[in-house]
């Protein structure tokens, strides 16, 4: 029969790199999470038994003594071996050093997979910090303690610190978002999805949300988003192409689709928007260049 006991913690005092849950799972044969996607990073390890991996195409088959890492907005799925089901420790968290702390300890979105040698330890502390679930501040800082002992059990006593560059990190999220913008610019009516781009330039999708969002404060879906419909505007403005195919020069490949989006962002729909916009427009042309159209022409 299938165990489990989580922890969530809530009105935390810690802000730059905290613990948010943990928790034991004694998994069953029929036992699968996802695809789900996560809003923080998440660390497991496998106390006994076997599963698998999975995110964007990678798979990965992990036994006792190995861990893996979710990371936050990735689309991932894992499952418990059917002849032999695992049981597996967990800690979720965030912070704005989380991703700083990882790649010092070897784990990003090219790392996901880990080993360590200190099971019994790491179950020890796991279900310690699931015993100290009163809310106050002596037991955060009592949880994170164990959370900060839990994550050097992660790592080899002679593995080699990897030197976090804010700069060099910087210079990376700079090289991907350019290519990602440019990317976008030159496909966007090609109708792209946010894994397209992802594959272009070379990054999981978690990590191309991280650019984007810590960069420019949106999504790759809602930059692509706003691209196209800024578009779409230009050629509702300045063309006479049907609706339809304004749309589909967008990237957008069902007309309703692209109306209601369209509303949503525009406030009116692409019909509407035209007789209005194109209108004052052309009125505006008028007056600044002179009659370009014979009067009562439209």
């Amino acid at each position: 029969m299938e165990q489990s006991f989580v922890l969530q913690l809530t009105n935390r005092q810690i802000q730059d790199f905290y613990l948010c849950f943990c928790g034991y799972e004694k998994c069953d044969k029929l036992h699968r999470f996802g695809p789900a996607v996560r809003p923080n990073y998440v660390v497991h390890y496998i106390l006994e038994g076997e599963g698998e991996y999975v995110v964007d195409e990678r798979r990965y088959h992990l036994k006792a003594g190995q861990g893996f890492l979710i990371e936050p907005n990735t689309v991932t799925f894992y499952r418990a071996c059917p002849d032999n089901p695992w049981t597996y420790v967990w800690v979720g968290f965030s912070g704005p050093r989380a991703p700083e702390y990882l790649y010092q300890m070897g784990l990003n979105h090219n790392h996901l997979v880990f080993g360590s040698n200190e099971g019994e330890r790491i179950r020890q502390l796991v279900l310690t910090m699931l015993k100290h679930n009163k809310n106050s501040l002596k037991n955060e800082f009592y949880l994170h303690g164990l959370f900060y002992e839990f994550l050097s059990c992660l790592v080899e006593e002679n593995q080699p610190q990897q030197q976090y560059d804010p700069d060099h990190h910087r210079e990376n999220i700079n090289k991907y978002l350019r290519e990602a913008v440019a990317y976008i610019q030159q496909h966007f009516s090609e109708g792209l999805q946010v894994s397209d781009i992802a594959d272009q330039v070379a990054v999981s999708r978690g990590y191309l949300y991280q650019i984007f969002n810590e960069t420019l404060g949106v999504s790759p879906k809602e930059y692509l988003t706003n691209f196209s419909i800024t578009r779409a505007t230009e050629l509702l403005t300045l063309s006479d192409q049907p609706v339809e195919d304004v749309a589909e020069s967008c990237g957008f490949r069902n007309p309703a689709a692209f109306s209601a989006i369209f509303k949503r962002r525009m406030g009116v729909t692409p019909t509407k928007y035209r007789s209005t916009v194109s209108a004052s427009y052309r009125e505006r042309l008028q007056k600044e260049l002179g009659s370009l159209w014979p009067a009562g022409e439209s």
